[in-house]
């Protein structure tokens, strides 16, 4: 949408060409036929001047750690929703061939606390939502199941979020699995650092990702002070590292509604 701005990760990954393998990526099949000869062979020149390769993984060809967290605290700024796409070099189409082993789309509607999830009035769990609702709606991707995560910490409340949790996704027409996890103690934790808080969570995503195709995270607030930029990136990576393709998410205009 007009009001949506997508990012890649800032890391050392090197660019890759997924246009030169269209059969990986079917949405990008007809693009390809259109910018080929004839003879069915990619014009390789007119390919790299229409969408040239990033070099960003040389050192002298990338943005400040500060620019880019800047262009993070920009957009939010300005009032648009923001995504951030991290480990899409390794996404694949669902498998059909995977016999029973159900694939999912995972969304984890987490505050940046690290509380228990309450989503009724938060714009970015809502995006989320529909963002994951959106893909999965699509072609071959309708064959997974779409999840929603719940973080809790005891299971008497987990039992009563998940309740909410499923009547919001009644009311919003969302067909979903709905699981709660519980957090580790440790969360709770005063001693633990903010990184410790960061890396204790992905632990918790890598163990009930093992199915998993695409993952929808929250994606916690920059820093107001441009000396917490170094700090911010590294739990950004701390946050997403090892997981599947995943999009971190900021919210700020309202997507959904319950009135029709």
């Amino acid at each position: 949408t007009p009001n949506t701005v997508v990012m890649g990760f800032y890391d050392e990954m090197e660019s890759k060409d997924f246009l030169s393998e269209p059969d990986q990526i079917p949405s990008k099949r007809k693009l390809i036929q259109r910018i080929r000869p004839q003879h069915g062979t990619t014009n390789r020149a007119f390919l790299d001047k229409l969408i040239p390769l990033s070099e960003s993984h040389r050192p002298d060809a990338r943005i400040s750690v500060d620019n880019y967290i800047g262009l993070v605290r920009d957009v939010i700024a300005l009032r648009k929703n923001l995504c951030i796409l991290r480990n899409f070099h390794e996404l694949k189409r669902p498998n059909f061939g995977s016999g029973n082993q159900i694939q999912y789309i995972d969304v984890w509607p987490l505050p940046h606390n690290f509380n228990s999830t309450h989503i009724e009035d938060d714009t970015t769990s809502m995006f989320l939502l529909q963002l994951s609702c959106i893909l999965h709606v699509v072609g071959d991707w309708g064959s997974t199941r779409l999840r929603v995560l719940a973080t809790t910490p005891s299971t008497a409340l987990g039992m009563a979020e998940k309740d909410q949790l499923e009547e919001i996704l009644r009311i919003l027409r969302i067909d979903a699995d709905v699981s709660t996890v519980p957090l580790p103690t440790q969360l709770s934790a005063h001693t633990m650092t903010e990184g410790e808080r960061y890396n204790t969570f992905n632990q918790l995503m890598r163990k009930h990702s093992t199915n998993t195709i695409v993952t929808f995270l929250y994606l916690p607030r920059p820093p107001l002070d441009e000396a917490d930029n170094g700090r911010y990136l590294e739990n950004l990576s701390c946050l997403s590292e090892g997981l599947p393709p995943c999009l971190l998410v900021s919210g700020l205009s309202k997507v959904t509604t319950s009135e029709l």
